[in-house]
């Protein structure tokens, strides 16, 4: 029988930081004029309702969930092991959607540039979270 001995809070705050990574990523200080512009988003078509924050933060747990899976389905206990998945789960899973995405939509290459970016580092925050917590005695 499978044994998972599923990491709660690694999962709960690898989810947590991505959306808050986002909050960043895609603030007007940082790369969210840029993104907007992009889209072709400006004045009150710009602005994020609640709803939108809810379900990002939801979806993102739920890919943390997938990824805690996979760290101990797969076993990574060494650091090139987490950002090796991280980037294989990115270049399998997310990249190619959100190009294909961008052919079909004509959404322009620079916002596409920017949500893809994103999804690489929201994965990258898994690998450094799973990697804290487990070196952290419990």
């Amino acid at each position: 029988m499978l044994e998972i001995e599923f990491p709660y809070i690694a999962t709960l705050i690898s989810g947590g930081l991505a959306f808050v990574l986002g909050m960043f990523w895609y603030s007007p200080k940082v790369l969210g004029t840029k993104w907007s512009e992009a889209r072709g988003k400006t004045g009150e078509k710009a602005k994020p309702e609640a709803k939108q924050f809810v379900i990002s933060f939801l979806l993102w747990l739920l890919a943390a969930c997938f990824y805690s899976f996979l760290v101990d389905i797969i076993e990574i206990d060494v650091v090139p092991g987490y950002f090796s998945l991280s980037c294989l789960l990115w270049v399998a899973f997310a990249m190619p959607p959100l190009l294909m995405g961008a052919l079909y939509t004509g959404y322009a290459f620079e916002a596409v540039s920017i949500d893809a970016s994103y999804q690489l580092a929201g994965y990258y925050v898994f690998a450094v979270v799973h990697i804290v917590v487990n070196m952290i005695p419990m």
